[in-house]
């Protein structure tokens, strides 16, 4: 099973510490990688957002499930009768389905002071199905299991509002194969979910949330617990939160890579 201890996570995130701000601010910019992109492109703009909390996820709402050996077959167990919908999103990802897009937030590639590393980009260990090469990005932990940069940040954002608006839904994250903490070194990686489009900014409530333990579950599938949708939308967060306590996890980066959605009318 995952090793989870959501009363740690919400406690922690609960109490009033801020934390340090990171260098290398100034280079920030915003990655925008449309379902599209084959390769990843930072844009110009610069961010303004500043260092600051987001909401945390309700525990009784949320649960981390390990698919073990049977994969992504939960996802397909006790559907609720109906049209289903699924997709895939994440960087490297091809086009087929202009609902679907990945965005990342707070990009910036130039080196901080001592010698940790900005956002990185890789283009092989994650996912190669369902049109995706496989590429992923890593984003540099803020340091503190506590709390999070709240202008640093990847969503992966799903619209199936077209075929059904109430579902029950399911995320699967895949966690890619690598070397070393720097690329794949979420312990845990911090994910949320939102039954919205989730703009910049957005001040929305998560229906829940996840962890992941990446370093042990490179090259598998993580399913979430299946949670319920009236808008036809979701969008998963991946945040910056994490330790960089020891030698191994001075440089950590949290690995985003592929997300499937499945969801089945109700």
């Amino acid at each position: 099973m995952i090793d989870e201890d959501w009363h740690g996570f919400t406690t922690a995130f609960a109490e009033t510490v801020r934390p340090e701000d990171p260098s290398g601010r100034s280079g920030k910019r915003v990655l925008a990688i449309g379902f599209g992109a084959v390769l990843v492109m930072a844009l110009g703009a610069l961010i303004a957002g500043a260092l600051g909390w987001g909401p945390a996820p309700r525990p009784s709402d949320v649960t981390a499930i390990d698919p073990g050996a049977n994969g992504d077959a939960a996802l397909t167990s006790g559907a609720a009768p109906g049209s289903t919908w699924t997709a895939v999103a994440g960087p490297t990802c091809s086009a087929h389905k202009p609902t679907v897009s990945f965005t990342a937030y707070g990009y910036y590639t130039a080196a901080n002071t001592g010698g940790t590393t900005g956002w990185t980009s890789s283009d092989r260990g994650g996912y190669t199905g369902d049109g995706c090469a496989g590429g992923f990005l890593s984003i540099p932990v803020s340091g503190h299991e506590a709390a999070y940069d709240s202008g640093r940040f990847a969503l992966w954002h799903f619209d199936f509002g077209a075929k059904f608006t109430d579902a029950s839904c399911r995320l699967s994250t895949y966690i890619p194969k690598g070397s070393g903490r720097s690329h794949i070194g979420g312990d845990p990686a911090y994910y949320y979910y939102y039954g919205t489009e989730y703009p910049y900014g957005s001040k929305a409530s998560p229906l829940g949330g996840y962890l992941v333990r990446q370093v042990s579950k490179q090259g598998t599938w993580v399913t979430s617990k299946s949670f319920d949708v009236s808008t036809g939308k979701v969008t998963l967060k991946l945040v910056d939160a994490g330790s960089k306590d020891g030698s191994a996890a001075a440089d950590a980066h949290a690995a985003a890579a592929q997300v499937r959605l499945t969801c089945h009318a109700t």
